[in-house]
């Protein structure tokens, strides 16, 4: 196993498709609007990636498996810009978080969401429509579901194609509590090269990852996404 994530991943991971190819997946409910999504900041995602700590970085590794995808950014709950990682792999989805102990030295506290195996499925979501075809928060259709989401996350939620929302959000329908949700992005305002959001309940963890451009003669409504979704069954979780 390596020891680490790499400073610089070479894309999404592609595990064993199962039950004929994709998730398994139910009828259409309805989508988000879409929210502002800004850059802000530093983008320095392997150097924040570094400030974390060898021995954060090795645990993380261990707890997630094979790299799938991966991100570090400032936490700004920490009040002194340290940062938070996530590493989302074959075996699991796991979190370092910045904390102060009980001698007032800094550490990590981390969690994971481990996955039965076998059970990691995904499904590609290429979303290519034409500049003036309305976007998804103009689909026709039932009222979003409401699974506690904050309005910051169902707004970049809803900048995702309709497909990748439901895939997203489908295990949550029936009640399941979300107990960890973030996401991640960075490029430039008109393309995304690095996408990544959760949702993470007691039983089922799902992410979306990939790409997001707007060609010439689009807007954001049209949008051209390339996602790969996941679904992971959770066996333990480790933390909160």
């Amino acid at each position: 196993m390596n020891s680490s994530f790499p400073a610089v991943p070479s894309g999404p991971g592609t595990p064993e498709t199962r039950r004929g190819g994709g998730l398994t997946r139910r009828d259409a409910s309805g989508v988000h609007q879409p929210g502002e999504m800004s850059l802000g900041g530093d983008g320095d995602r392997a150097g924040r990636w570094e400030s974390v700590g060898a021995r954060t970085r090795e645990r993380l590794a261990e707890l997630s498996g094979t790299a799938i995808d991966w991100y570090a950014n400032i936490d700004g709950s920490s009040g002194d810009g340290r940062s938070y990682a996530v590493t989302f792999g074959e075996s699991g989805l796991s979190i370092a978080e910045p904390r102060v102990n009980t001698e007032h030295r800094p550490v990590y506290v981390i969690s994971s969401f481990q996955f039965a195996p076998g059970s990691l499925r995904h499904v590609s979501v290429e979303h290519r429509p034409a500049p003036r075809t309305a976007g998804p928060s103009s689909a026709p259709g039932a009222a979003p579901p409401d699974l506690g989401l904050t309005r910051e996350s169902r707004g970049v939620l809803g900048n995702l194609p309709a497909q990748a929302q439901e895939l997203l959000q489908t295990p949550f329908l029936a009640g399941q509590q979300i107990l960890r949700n973030d996401w991640y992005y960075w490029g430039f305002e008109h393309r995304f090269d690095t996408f990544i959001y959760y949702l993470a309940g007691a039983k089922d963890v799902t992410v979306a990852v990939g790409s997001m451009v707007v060609p010439a003669g689009h807007t954001a409504a049209t949008a051209h996404w390339t996602l790969t979704c996941y679904r992971a069954s959770v066996s333990r979780r480790i933390g909160r």
